[in-house]
């Protein structure tokens, strides 16, 4: 039973007639659309030119290559997934051995005036000649053109380089009228499968809508919000700026005795300018400040102070000292003094300066580390005696403490913040 079960299986196989299509098939098929039925591809391809023809569109997004931040520009690399049904490229397979589909170049039939609306250079076709459309037996069109799109984008940089920013990449049709073609969105929108990650850019969320109006016609938007990484920027900008700002406030630590405090502190205030120049070409034109330039901003203000500061502190080193120090002037010394709990027991008395040995029943000031400090008042006639040089050292001391922890302050505050708010 099993050995006539298999001879007749063999049998059958080899007597069964195998229909499959040929290029013979193929080639009457084209010969019937385009010589016999005469298809004209000028003409919109329904049979009620009264009706209008529906289109979908789909986004397949490859990657975004590029946004120029100056010139407010994307630039990605997708293809268009443009659906449509041609009642003129309707067959039954039947009659041709089993022919569904084919594949004809795009130039040779009926496609949709859809263009780039919102591109950045001048408006152009869509696809290239080489590019064939996929044809089914039931009619369905499916042309899929391949481009890189550049597109304006508007570019916010108010927490740059923490900034995100939302592109549109919009599609229209150019001068059909929406009783012509309507163009809808697809049912996937932007399509991801292909996409490849960039290294400056984190794609954060991708959105897609359809709108129609009589001025514009109909038009399909895809959106792509996406968010900087700021790694780059905080290493190879941010953080010689830092590094920068931290070196012009240790001016003060040079003595002003060394000669080199004026030329240290020009050297690193122009280095600075020259950074500040270079950052700003590559930010955009806006009226809208950014985060950075923020920062950058108010760096510049401290270190016209630090030079200001550094020139006066020569001016008045070098003073006679037949010139009084002023009330100011003792008051700053007084407070260097405090802070650092020690004072000078360099004292005069009677217009004599002479040097004092303190004895135990001497007031003290007792500090927090258990050193001890003499009192502002010695006694009667005993008055502490200061030098030009004495005001200069006390201004180092404060101007040094004061530029250093406003920086610190400054560089977290402004960065901290703008981080939590670019992430809400």
């Amino acid at each position: 039973m099993t050995s006539l079960t298999l001879f007749l299986c063999v049998l059958f196989t080899f007597t069964s007639q195998v229909s499959s299509n040929t290029h013979d098939d193929v080639k009457d098929l084209l010969a019937d659309i385009f010589t016999t039925n005469s298809y004209n591809k000028m003409v919109r391809p329904t049979a009620d030119q009264t009706s209008p023809l529906n289109m979908f569109v789909d986004l397949h997004l490859v990657g975004i290559t590029d946004i120029d931040e100056v010139q407010e520009k994307m630039t990605t690399t997708a293809s268009l997934e443009v659906i449509w049904v041609d009642e003129y490229m309707i067959w039954n397979p039947v009659d041709y051995n089993g022919t569904s589909v084919i594949y004809v170049s795009q130039k040779d039939i009926w496609k949709p005036d859809i263009a780039l609306e919102n591109g950045f250079s001048k408006l152009k076709e869509l696809g290239d000649d080489f590019i064939l459309a996929r044809i089914y037996h039931d009619g369905v069109v499916e042309w899929r053109p391949y481009d890189v799109f550049n597109t304006k984008c508007s570019i916010d940089i108010t927490y740059f380089p923490f900034d995100k920013q939302t592109c549109d990449i919009v599609f229209g049709v150019w001068m059909s009228p929406l009783s012509d073609v309507d163009v809808e969105l697809g049912l996937e929108g932007i399509v991801l499968d292909a996409y490849q990650s960039n290294g400056e850019w984190e794609l954060l969320s991708t959105s897609a809508k359809s709108s129609e109006s009589l001025m514009e016609g109909a038009i399909v938007t895809f959106s792509v919000t996406v968010k900087r990484k700021p790694e780059y920027i905080l290493f190879n900008v941010v953080l010689p700026i830092i590094m920068m700002s931290l070196l012009s406030v240790f001016v003060f630590v040079l003595p002003v005795d060394c000669g080199e405090k004026m030329g240290y502190i020009m050297t690193v205030y122009l280095a600075f300018a020259v950074f500040l120049t270079i950052v700003g070409e590559s930010l955009p034109v806006s009226s809208t400040m950014s985060l950075l330039s923020v920062y950058l901003i108010f760096l510049l203000f401290l270190g016209t102070a630090v030079v200001m500061i550094t020139a006066l502190e020569l001016r008045i080193h070098y003073r006679d000292n037949s010139w009084k120090v002023p009330m100011f002037g003792k008051f700053v010394v007084w407070l260097s003094k405090r802070l650092r709990c020690k004072r000078r027991t360099k004292v005069s008395h009677n217009e004599n300066t002479t040097d004092l040995n303190l004895s135990k029943s001497d007031e003290r000031t007792n500090c927090k580390d258990g050193t001890s400090i003499n009192r502002e008042f010695m006694g009667p006639g005993v008055s502490v005696e200061l030098t030009w040089p004495d005001v200069t050292s006390a201004i180092d001391f404060l101007a040094f403490w004061l530029f250093l922890v406003t920086d610190i302050i400054a560089t977290i505050v402004i960065f901290a913040e703008g981080y939590v708010k670019s992430n809400k």
